[in-house]
């Protein structure tokens, strides 16, 4: 048995002040383009540093994606895009962590509410309001490969968001 961690995060801030622009395709707004590099620099001046992204092909959880792979230093190899993460269940995210590569043991998701807050409150009896924009979720799983992968059996190690970092 091993120890298997996660990282669950919220895309950073998006504009809505697009004009005709579809949902999926929606940028990040001013404060979203400061708190995705933010968010990324204090995730790895923590120790927190995944052997591999899966995001969301939306572009606002691809482009708050990006910025952490870049801070990682992590090659595009490790950065896989999946569009079943945009509007995705619960379930649909744990079954593309399931399929993870096993030589990963330290995987971060990049998503969307409200399926990424109703996942943190799902850890461990954990109570969280509302996972913010560029939120990240942390948890750990003792499991030997990540299709044994399951919330119940997850243990919640920790919760960042931007505005801890910012006061």
């Amino acid at each position: 048995m091993e120890v298997k961690d996660v990282c669950f995060v919220r895309h950073a801030k998006s504009s809505w002040d697009q004009p005709g622009a579809d949902d999926f395709d929606r940028k990040l707004d001013a404060r979203g383009l400061k708190d995705a590099p933010m968010m990324a620099r204090k995730m790895k001046e923590s120790g927190l540093i995944p052997d591999l992204i899966i995001t969301s092909g939306a572009n606002r959880a691809r482009t708050t994606a990006e910025f952490f792979r870049k801070e990682f230093g992590l090659q595009e190899s490790a950065f896989l895009v999946r569009n079943e993460l945009y509007e995705a269940t619960a379930q649909q995210v744990y079954d593309v962590l399931c399929s993870a590569p096993d030589s990963a043991s330290f995987v971060y998701i990049f998503g969307h509410n409200p399926t990424f807050t109703w996942i943190a409150n799902h850890l461990a009896g954990v109570h969280i309001d509302n996972v913010p924009t560029c939120g990240v979720v942390h948890a750990q799983a003792m499991i030997s490969n990540w299709k044994k992968f399951k919330p119940e059996h997850a243990g919640f190690i920790g919760f960042h968001y931007p505005k801890q970092y910012s006061l």
